[in-house]
């Protein structure tokens, strides 16, 4: 079934600015199950599954979202520092509280909660129902760690329960790949020059920082090129 997806899209006033493009725009109006973001390195796939969970929290009034990567640790100094920094209004009395590193939970002035937890620790973030999560590296979980999260998603405040994720490319054996391949979610696969801040769109070429960037990626070589520069799910040597 070909589903409609609008091609432009305007963020509340309460929102810093962000316009997404390709996958990130598809990611925000995707209601499938599973939705996974699958790309190179720095198309924007972890910002776009924020945004949407942050925006899900601010029409949903008592929704509750889950931001979870393999360890807590790891999230600290990567989707919570995208998260802080870049989805939440500067200021915003949402980020007041716990640092980062001791954070539990997150909540919203109109009673939506987004918790904040590691499957190294799974006591807390899975033993309650969520109406979204957002997995950050899903290549990193194994397959009983995915099934796990999915029972998770029974709240019921959104019109629709989802689990959505990013990831880098992995070997096509991953059983990420293979799911998606199966049928059994959905991969949207994200581009360079879908995020404007490696591509200027107007003048159809890298920005700076963009050729800047691509630059580096263009000197790996093997599997890793193909994973992080093409986004290709390639086996290593």
């Amino acid at each position: 079934m070909l589903v409609s997806i609008p091609t432009t899209y305007s963020p509340r006033p309460e929102q810093r600015g962000y316009q997404p493009y390709g996958a990130a725009l598809q990611l925000l109006y995707d209601r499938a199950p599973e939705v996974v973001l699958s790309g190179p390195a720095g198309t924007g796939k972890s910002r776009a599954c924020l945004e949407k969970l942050h925006l899900c929290a601010q029409k949903y009034p008592r929704m509750r979202g889950l931001i979870i990567r393999k360890t807590r640790e790891s999230l600290s100094e990567a989707a919570l520092v995208t998260y802080e920094d870049k989805v939440l209004p500067e200021r915003s009395p949402i980020a007041e509280g716990p640092r980062r590193n001791f954070r539990q939970v997150y909540t919203y002035p109109n009673g939506s909660q987004i918790v904040v937890g590691g499957l190294d620790k799974p006591g807390k973030v899975m033993s309650t129902e969520y109406d979204m999560i957002y997995v950050q590296e899903a290549v990193e979980l194994d397959l009983v760690d995915w099934l796990a999260l999915t029972t998770r998603l029974r709240n019921n405040v959104m019109p629709y329960q989802q689990l959505i994720a990013d990831c880098n490319p992995d070997a096509p054996t991953h059983w990420l790949w293979i799911r998606a391949q199966g049928g059994l979610c959905t991969m949207v696969h994200t581009r360079h020059e879908d995020n404007p801040l490696l591509w200027d769109a107007a003048r159809g070429g890298w920005t700076p920082d963009g050729a800047r960037y691509i630059g580096r990626l263009d000197k790996l070589s093997g599997a890793r090129k193909l994973r992080l520069r093409h986004g290709i799910w390639a086996m290593a040597e």
